[in-house]
Order: C-alpha cells, then sequence, then structure tokens
C-alpha cells in the first residue's frame, strides 16, 4: 500500500484555490492542498459562479503532478470515494452524480472540478477543486443543500476537512 503525504496551504481568502494551483504549480510539490474561508471567484464546470458565503462552506483544490492519463478515472474514484466515506460518517446518504456532483435526493451538496494539462502522454498537472456546502441556508440555485439544511445542527468545518484529509490518506490505494 502506497502512502501520501498532503501539504496544506491555507488562505482566509483567495481569487480560486483551483487558479492559484493553476499559476503556481511549478513551485508546488505533488499533494498539496490549498484551503480557502473564501473564493471571490469559486467556479465550478464550464465556469459557472460557485456560489458559497463566507466562512459557510468548505473550499479546498489538491494539486497531482505528473499522473498518467490512465489515472484520471482512478483518481476520480479516489477523490469521489473519500468523500462519500467522509460525508456518510455525519449520517448523510449522498450519490455521485456524473460528471462531477454529490448529490443527497435531487439536491446538490458538494462539486468537483477537475481541471488539467496535458504534455505529452501524462497530465503535468491534475488539479481537483472540490466545494462541500457545510452551514450554509441561503442559495440562490435552489437545487443546493448543505449538513446544516440536512441536518439542522451547525459543523465546525474544519473537523469535516480533517475526516476528508484523513480519508484522502487511507482510500489512497486505490490510486
Amino acid at each position: 500500500m502506497q502512502s501520501i503525504k498532503l501539504r496544506i496551504k491555507e488562505f482566509n481568502e483567495i481569487d480560486s484555490t483551483n487558479d492559484y494551483l493553476k499559476r503556481n504549480y511549478l513551485k508546488e510539490v505533488s499533494f498539496t492542498i490549498v484551503k480557502a474561508n473564501f473564493q471571490t471567484k469559486g467556479k465550478g464546470q464550464f465556469d459557472r459562479k460557485w456560489e458559497s458565503k463566507i466562512g459557510e462552506n468548505l473550499t479546498f483544490s489538491l494539486l497531482l503532478k505528473k499522473v498518467t492519463l490512465d489515472k484520471m478515472e482512478k483518481i476520480k474514484n479516489w477523490i469521489t470515494r473519500s468523500l462519500l466515506e467522509t460525508i456518510k460518517q455525519f449520517d448523510i446518504i449522498a450519490r455521485f452524480k456524473e460528471p462531477n456532483d454529490i448529490y443527497v435526493e435531487n439536491k446538490k451538496l458538494c462539486g468537483i472540478l477537475i481541471e488539467t494539462l496535458v504534455e505529452k502522454n501524462a497530465f503535468t498537472y491534475m488539479i481537483i477543486g472540490i466545494g462541500l456546502n457545510i452551514n450554509q441556508v441561503d442559495f440562490i440555485e435552489t437545487k443546493a443543500t448543505s449538513f446544516r439544511l440536512l441536518t439542522n445542527l451547525q459543523y465546525q468545518i474544519n473537523s469535516i476537512f480533517k475526516k476528508i484529509i484523513k480519508e484522502l490518506i487511507t482510500q489512497y490505494d486505490i490510486v
């Protein structure tokens, strides 16, 4: 079983955790995580704006470097499985919805955005952005939900983040 060591950088506010890693991937090591309390330009698939209120949700991105093309599906499964296992620890039954979302019933709880740079036969970088709705209760998008809306409880965001990190390390053997 291969083990990983994650390096975590935290920001109070940033434009986008994915964009930060795209700008800085040459300086950062593989398995760097960039976490932010607020993103001024958080985004989802097709550059859609990711709605998140300051300090109410978990937003972070993971940088992987020099990944062979055949690993894409395994990495997506690793990330998804880690998130679903973490969510299950809070008695929330969620499911993955292609291509990049986690839903509870018909409402979106989490978005996953994978951005890559391909050179030759490998990804120079793969950046996996994750936005997980934790304590936000008001959404412009009516098809969104959060831990708080689902359970009527307030959560410590860093506690959930630590559980996700633990799952990422535990589940890494599939990659």
